[in-house]
């Protein structure tokens, strides 16, 4: 036995050696390797093989496990909102609104409820420079005692669209041309003439506040739906959510954007991140305007994405104070798997009959059974915190992670189970005719297409003002006349120096008026030298 031992022994270091092994080598005093199932893994450098020169052997478990692990270890990117960043923080109630909506989430001035937030840029996709010109994406997950609630906004006040039906086609338009995988600034613009209520948040996108924020610390966010509260009367009232940045608002010029981008392509996540690492955490203040139910039934803007309601008319109210305080650890974990739906409410907090809201409803929760699998509400990230579910909606399919011991698993039964609890059930929606196609109120109109954008311009600074027609003509100019002329005919009628300034500066970009930047003489001088490559 003990010659055995000693062969062992030698020709364990026989082979030790011949891997660059030695007594001398140090393995640190980490925690053992180990694969997936827990067994601890003995060799992380090569493949098991039959001789020096193989073939691999399909025994080597650990070689199978790390490639086929590999394999999978990406999922679809988000259609809208790919490139993101997250962080969790809380929630503090500063204002009693009970009045308005029972909410547990609001029941006392001073409770706090964990959160976790999500921004990024709606159309910007993974691998992109953050500071491109794009709207940003701005979703909060309340984990509330009564479950999960979440509120999905953007930094603009409206939407492009107010029909859900119109909601692919936008986001086609502002992606990239399926024929050649490249940005195309003609079907933006296509679009948009196509589509005049668009034009109210297309300005937004193309001004430097919202268009190329400085920071997401440094930026606005905006419910923009209707929504409804209901208090413990019953009663309804529709609302509006804004998150007021307590750091300002900034943003880049279009100058400032482009060259961040080229220095770092990750600016504004890490100036998220390292904000919070520092402990100087950014609060926003969640406040909401009111409007009554039956005042909303007879505005016409009441349930339209594309307008704002005035403050004038609708204060804001200040409900709390939003603090981002600590950074995720896992980015896949956390900010990739995290999944956000406006379907998610709470008791106290409902929808409305906006049109574009109604389809989010489905399509949210839907793109995650497409990425995460069936069970994505059970991940981590996901889970709500201090309630476990009670549900008869899941027993099994991919990812199942819950171990239930409990019957029935359906309703009604004389075995007893889970039941609904009717002192949740909401006042009932008004319908007003039979079911049809039909337009919003006074569609098409000066007031429907062209007042608020006219009084966003009347709010903006001369400069605010001039960098919004110089942003828009240098994307407008690389566009077929007609649809320049199609978009100068929509700025005419919003404000006749606006139409006036933006056809100018085209004019001029035509004519050479304008001097190209260093940046446009690199790449037409780029162009040249392919093209004699070419010829």
């Amino acid at each position: 036995m003990e010659k055995a031992a000693q062969f062992v022994s030698e020709k364990m270091s026989e082979v030790a050696e011949k891997v660059g092994l030695t007594s001398h080598t140090s393995f640190g005093t980490g925690p053992t390797l180990t694969r997936l199932t827990g067994c601890p893994v003995s060799h992380n450098k090569n493949s098991l093989t039959a001789g020096i020169h193989g073939p691999v052997l399909i025994q080597d478990n650990y070689l199978l496990e790390k490639l086929q692990q590999f394999d999978r270890e990406k999922i679809p990117a988000r259609n809208v909102h790919a490139l993101g960043y997250g962080a969790y923080g809380r929630f503090r109630v500063t204002n009693d609104i009970s009045k308005y909506s029972s909410a547990a989430i609001f029941s006392q001035v001073g409770k706090e409820t964990d959160l976790f937030v999500r921004m990024s840029g709606i159309f910007t996709e993974q691998g992109e420079a953050d500071t491109i010109r794009d709207p940003r994406g701005f979703a909060i997950k309340f984990y509330t005692e009564q479950g999960n609630w979440d509120l999905l906004g953007i930094n603009t006040p409206v939407f492009n669209v107010r029909d859900a039906k119109m909601g692919p086609d936008a986001v086609h338009a502002f992606k990239r041309d399926p024929r050649t995988g490249f940005r195309n600034p003609s079907q933006i613009w296509d679009f948009v003439a196509n589509h005049p209520e668009s034009i109210h948040q297309t300005l937004m996108i193309f001004s430097d506040r919202d268009g190329t924020p400085i920071s997401f610390r440094k930026m606005h966010g905006y419910g923009c739906h209707t929504f409804s509260f209901v208090n413990s009367n019953k009663q309804r009232f529709w609302v509006k959510f804004h998150l007021v940045s307590q750091q300002g608002v900034g943003g880049f010029t279009q100058t400032e954007a482009k060259l961040v981008a080229g220095e770092d392509p990750n600016f504004l996540g890490k100036d998220l991140h390292d904000a919070i690492e520092a402990k100087n955490f950014p609060r926003w203040k969640l406040c909401c305007q009111i409007m009554t139910e039956e005042e909303g039934y007879r505005d016409p803007w009441t349930f339209d994405p594309t307008k704002i309601w005035k403050h004038t008319d609708y204060p804001l109210i200040e409900i709390g104070e939003i603090e981002l305080n600590r950074n995720p650890v896992d980015h896949f974990t956390e900010v990739e798997q995290v999944a956000f739906s406006p379907a998610n409410v709470v008791p106290g907090i409902g929808f409305s009959p906006d049109k574009l809201l109604q389809g989010r409803l489905l399509i949210y929760d839907d793109t995650q059974y497409h990425r995460l699998g069936s069970n994505f509400k059970q991940l981590y990230i996901n889970r709500p915190h201090g309630i476990e579910p009670a549900t008869y909606s899941s027993t099994g399919g991919h990812g199942q992670q819950d171990v239930r011991d409990k019957f029935p698993h359906y309703w009604p039964s004389f075995f007893g189970g889970l039941r609904p609890d009717p002192r949740y059930l909401e006042p009932s929606f008004r319908t007003d005719g039979p079911a049809d196609f039909y337009d919003y109120p006074n569609e098409g109109t000066d007031e429907d297409y062209y007042l608020q954008p006219r009084e966003f311009l009347q709010i903006m600074d001369a400069q605010e003002r001039r960098n919004l027609y110089e942003n828009i003509s240098y994307s407008l100019w690389l566009c077929p006349e007609k649809i320049i002329r199609a978009n100068l005919d929509h700025f005419y009628k919003i404000d006749h120096l606006f139409g006036s300034q933006v056809e100018k500066i085209i004019t001029d970009k035509k004519n050479g008026v304008i001097l190209k930047t260093e940046a446009e003489k690199l790449v037409d001088n780029l162009n040249v030298t392919r093209e004699g490559i070419h010829s």
